[in-house]
């Protein structure tokens, strides 16, 4: 390829801005890499001239040279990482805006960093489990599991008497990326647990301990919100005992006084001398074994209320309950307020909290509403009796009762059976003058339960896991969510089989945390099901791989035809760092169209390395797909788009020449203005001989061809201009050949005859037919394209005297 020079805009001008890549495109510390910098934007492309760059930072990067490619109108500059950060490279060269290009250098994948830490469980109970786990592991920056290249020492460390250490040193073996130890808990509180190994920074993890069981509440609902006091009307206190907002069963009976106070003072209304305005029937009572308790609150008919609403005068309320041992939720204020019986209603279904027991519950309460009101109440009285159903999407899963609501009444209980297990959370439909429907949500209003209130538990023992590998998985049982011990022999069952392998085993009845081990088959996020007889869970796990798991290439925003492109090929991990290989590594490229882009067969990743470089050549513009293959990683596709720029091409040179005559023909080659210097040029001419042709355009973009004309009629002369980044161009041009003269009649003359001028005209083109100069006739000129210039110099019988004169000399000799 020959060497192309293009100018640059002057100094003067508005400045050119540079454009960039680097070779890998991600770049690993203590590794060399290459800069790529070139002309930015659609312009000619051409070379930048005294390229300067420098590092922000030279403990992170340090420029080791730069060296210009004047063929491919790229400079590259070289550089060397040091450490894992990220720094600026600054660049400047005449004629160019200068550049700040931030790059970030990544840590060595494959060697350990940091130290991760987990406690397993975190939260204890003096009265439950006293034994645990910790496990720490190590990993690299991007929080990778690595392996360990030798043997670790780790030192665990407590600040407290809160636990007891059975380990206070940890070994994590060569090849092995975790180590585990055991504590016992000896007193209530907080404590840390700090794992600490050479050169790598502390890690802690936190393990709480009560003194006693979590606290359970009883949660204070009261439905309607509003009583009608037209006539002696009710309502429901309802209250159920709850663990973190969970229903749980009670283990004795739990009685509980109602309380209910005008919401203006604090009177005892069901304590009052006169009869009370309103009042509980009676103590609500939660039974051993169940959940939930409910009494009446009546109303008297006639109540004046304090506060004027939309539809009359309403009385607020505090309704509360008095308990020892448990936490009390607040009062529930209610309202009462006159309205009329009427046959227009629509009933209103507030749910409550549920528990799965596989027996009949109590769920809501369901309430007559006007929907003829403007404005939201007031209560409705039936002035029947109503039978109201309550549709449920999934009767295997809460089968609700018939509901019965008595003539005089506006509310009623709503009981249903609610099974052992929702696999998918129901809703229920109200079947009234105006359906509602009742979308129920699983996590806030079924929750599950397990006998005596014990649930299995399931959790990685380590912070994070790394795939195609073992790792611990802890299954333990709690009791009210404290860790608790197993109450009979089980065999987990774990599912599915294709994301997680573990070891069958049998845990036996009074075992506290016991650890299966698990090797995880998958990259990425999935979840896994437990099931151990009645006790069931599911677990999300998400496991990496520093090994690779895509392959990336990185390539020029636009390829140039006619150049040597440079890309990279590299691996990267399950977060998308780059990482070095093990083992060499080859890749099969195959270009959807090799007219469009031509790329190797095939490109190796050597082992110690992270990426390989390799040069694709584009013949034409268009855009192809090009694919990667290699064994053990999905198939990589990458869309290349190639361009090439078209210049200007013209061929000069005379439009007329004559038979048997040498002349010059020059083709010229622009690019916006721009003449182009050592582009090829390749010449085709038929009707004349080459004597001698340019093959190189000059400093002008001109290149010659010098040409003896043959053919007596007409030459074609075509070029076809090509080089660097621009397509083969093709122009022609069409040239005449004079045509000699020509007689009306025929010509004596013979091909030995000795040529002879009349007036500087070639006799060849002048004929003398014997009949007429014998007579001395008419001599017939005939030249073509001369006659007017032979005229302009003599007379037409100036001309004539002069022929006759000279055929009479001819006859006398």
């Amino acid at each position: 390829m020959g060497i192309m020079v293009f100018s640059t805009s002057a100094y003067g001008q508005t400045p050119n801005e540079l454009s960039f890549r680097f070779l890998p495109n991600k770049i690993i510390e203590n590794t060399d890499a290459i800069l790529q910098v070139y002309a930015k934007g659609d312009s000619l492309p051409h070379n930048i001239n005294n390229l300067i760059a420098t590092s922000s930072d030279s403990s992170i990067i340090q420029v080791l040279g730069v060296e210009e490619d004047k063929n491919n109108f790229v400079t590259s500059v070289k550089i060397h990482t040091l450490n894992p950060g990220t720094v600026n490279i600054d660049l400047a060269a005449p004629g160019f805006s200068s550049q700040e290009v931030s790059v970030t250098v990544f840590s060595d994948s494959k060697a350990p960093t940091k130290l991760l830490i987990k406690a397993t469980p975190k939260t204890f109970s003096t009265l439950g489990n006293e034994k645990g786990y910790v496990a720490v592991e190590l990993a690299n920056d991007a929080g990778i599991p690595i392996k360990a290249r030798q043997d670790m020492t780790i030192t665990l460390t407590t600040d407290s008497n809160i636990v007891n250490l059975q380990n206070t040193q940890l070994t994590i073996k060569t090849g092995d990326y975790f180590a585990i130890g055991e504590f016992e808990v000896k007193n209530d509180g907080a404590t840390q647990i700090s794992a600490s190994a050479s050169s790598m920074a502390t890690v802690s993890t936190s393990v709480t301990v009560t003194t006693a069981e979590i606290q359970k509440t009883i949660q204070l609902y009261v439905f309607p919100k509003i009583l009608n006091s037209y006539q002696n009307s009710f309502g429901y206190a309802i209250a159920q005992l709850q663990v973190g907002g969970t229903p749980v069963q009670a283990t004795e009976d739990i009685t509980l006084p109602v309380q209910v106070t005008n919401a203006t003072g604090i009177t005892m209304i069901n304590t009052s001398a006169q009869p009370p305005v309103v009042s509980a029937s009676a103590p609500i009572v939660i039974k051993k074994g169940s959940y939930w308790g409910y009494t009446k609150i009546s109303v008297v008919a006639g109540t004046n209320g304090w506060i004027t609403t939309p539809w009359g005068t309403e009385g607020l309320w505090n309704v509360g309950l008095n308990t020892k041992g448990y936490a009390v939720s607040p009062v529930v204020q209610m309202a009462t307020t006159p309205g009329p019986l009427l046959n227009d209603h629509t009933a209103s279904l507030d749910l409550l909290p549920m528990l799965a027991t596989g027996q009949d519950e109590l769920i809501g309460v369901v309430h007559l509403e006007n929907d003829s009101a403007a404005v939201p109440g007031p209560p409705v009285i039936a002035n029947s009796d109503l039978k109201i159903e309550i549709d449920s999407s999934d009767t295997n899963t809460l089968s609700v009762d018939p509901v019965t609501m008595d003539r005089g009444t506006g509310s009623a209980l709503v009981f249903a059976k609610v099974a052992s297990t929702i696999p998918v959370p129901p809703s229920l439909h109200v079947v009234t003058i105006a359906p509602q429907t009742v979308q129920l949500t699983y996590t806030t209003t079924i929750s599950s339960i397990s006998s005596k209130a014990f649930a299995l538990v399931a959790d990685p023992l380590l912070p994070t896991i790394l795939t195609d590998n073992e790792f611990p998985l802890a299954l333990y049982m709690t009791k009210d969510v404290m860790p608790n011990y197993f109450t009979n022999d089980v065999t987990p069952i774990i599912s599915p089989q294709d994301i997680l392998q573990t070891e069958s085993k049998t845990i036996h009845q009074g075992d506290s945390v016991v650890l299966i081990n698990s090797k995880s088959l998958k990259v990425g996020s999935s979840t896994i099901s437990i099931s151990a007889e009645n006790f069931a869970t599911s677990l999300p796990i998400q496991s990496l791989s520093s090994k690779p798991t895509s392959i990336t290439i990185d390539y020029a925003d636009k390829i140039l035809s006619n150049f040597k492109n440079a890309f990279s090929i590299q691996l990267l991990d399950s977060n998308g760092n780059p990482v070095f290989l093990e083992d060499d590594m080859q890749f099969k490229l195959v270009s959807s169209d090799p007219t469009i882009l031509s790329v190797p067969e095939t490109v190796v990743i050597k082992k110690g390395n992270y990426y390989s470089l390799f040069n694709a050549e584009s013949s034409q513009s268009g855009t192809t797909e090009l694919a990667v293959l290699t064994s053990d990683l999905p198939l990589a596709k990458f869309n290349i788009v190639s361009t090439s720029l078209t210049p200007a091409a013209t061929i000069t040179s005379s439009d007329y020449v004559d038979p048997n005559t040498v002349f010059i023909a020059t083709v010229n080659a622009m690019y916006q203005g721009v003449p182009l210097s050592g582009m090829k040029v390749g010449w085709s001419v038929t009707g004349a001989v080459i004597q001698n042709k340019d093959s190189l355009t000059d400093k002008d973009g001109n290149a010659k061809i010098s040409l003896l004309a043959q053919d007596p009629k007409m030459i074609s002369v075509a070029a076809t201009v090509s080089g660097a980044a621009f397509g083969a161009t093709p122009v022609s041009k069409t040239i005449n050949v004079n045509q000699p003269l020509v007689s009306a009649i025929g010509s004596n003359t013979t091909p030995n005859s000795t040529p002879f001028s009349l007036f500087g005209i070639n006799p060849m083109f002048i004929v003398i037919p014997v009949a007429a100069a014998a007579a001395g006739g008419i001599i017939i000129l005939k030249k073509k394209n001369m006659l007017d210039g032979i005229t302009e110099k003599i007379s037409i019988m100036e001309k004539i005297s002069g022929i006759k004169d000279r055929i009479t000399q001819l006859r006398k000799k």
